[in-house]
């Protein structure tokens, strides 16, 4: 059995990414605080409350999830900022792609006797064969303690560089196991899956995942944080949801960028381009048109 690589919150981006390129996953134990984490849980409840559970094998029989986090709860946008997250992102997002964009979120909530789900992976959402590039950096917050007993996330380490047709087998699953306020991280080939919860309290954990900027988001953040709501939030967190050209000539409303829709109503008068992207056009050119023989197809 593979053990799921486990760090402090004083680890450094470079070490984390360098677990997810080996294991396709990582730990960050206690990286966000009790009280930030009280924040999030208490922004949460009345809409968990008012939620009925799943009706499906892959949601869960005995789940609450809700999504829209980032109209919902300030505290949401400040976790999908955090500063090691989006350095890893950087990191492996960008080897890509010009930019990334917030690609799902959702706030699972798994009740007593809820099943464990069937192991899948995440970048299954679009037409790849694995292994392949990462599409997706997918986060799990802990909101409460996750245990084995409680339905930890199931993971299966390594697994991100198997062949489709691999099934894992029971001796290499692993259950993140973490203390609320730690964060796995991993990638969009993980093979993963909710546990099961064999307690008699419920286990919660707010999913936010990232994608490349070229690729579409799985959740419409666009009607999720309409631009009347977006206008409120910090540039950072716009620009994140996708308020944002995706890359040169990505996302243009009326020639310009759209963050500039969110902030007075009008695009930006900078053209369909920028500097930075220009940049990262740059970069990226060559590995787009050089083939890479040891590379899946897509």
């Amino acid at each position: 059995m593979s053990a799921i690589p486990t760090f402090e919150r004083d680890v450094t981006p470079d070490a984390i990414v360098e677990a997810l390129d080996r294991e396709g996953c990582a730990v960050v134990r206690n990286l966000a605080d009790a009280e930030a984490v009280a924040r999030l849980n208490a922004e949460f409840e009345p809409y968990l409350k008012a939620m009925d559970h799943g009706t499906s094998t892959f949601d869960g029989f005995r789940t609450k999830r809700i999504n829209g986090l980032i109209a919902k709860s300030r505290t949401c946008g400040e976790f999908a900022l955090n500063p090691l997250v989006m350095a890893v992102c950087d990191r492996v997002l960008l080897r890509h792609a010009a930019s990334y964009r917030l690609h799902i979120t959702s706030l699972i909530e798994l009740q007593p006797d809820e099943k464990a789900q069937v192991i899948h992976r995440d970048g299954l959402i679009y037409p790849v064969r694995f292994p392949s590039i990462t599409l997706t950096v997918p986060t799990m917050w802990a909101c409460s303690d996750f245990t084995a007993a409680n339905g930890a996330t199931n993971i299966v380490p390594g697994s991100h560089l198997w062949p489709d047709d691999r099934e894992p087998k029971e001796h290499e699953i692993v259950p993140a196991a973490m203390p609320a306020g730690s964060v796995l991280i991993y990638t969009s080939s993980l093979l993963h899956g909710g546990g099961r919860n064999t307690t008699t309290a419920g286990r919660r954990g707010m999913a936010l995942h990232y994608n490349l900027g070229w690729l579409r988001q799985e959740e419409n953040q666009y009607l999720a944080v309409p631009p009347q709501v977006a206008r409120a939030l910090p540039d950072a967190l716009k620009r994140l949801i996708g308020y944002d050209l995706g890359g040169p000539y990505l996302g243009f409303v009326e020639g310009g960028n759209p963050l500039g829709v969110v902030r007075d109503g009008h695009p930006e008068d900078k053209g369909r381009s920028n500097p930075a992207m220009d940049e990262a056009a740059r970069r990226l050119t060559p590995l787009l048109m050089t083939p890479d023989p040891t590379r899946a197809a897509c």
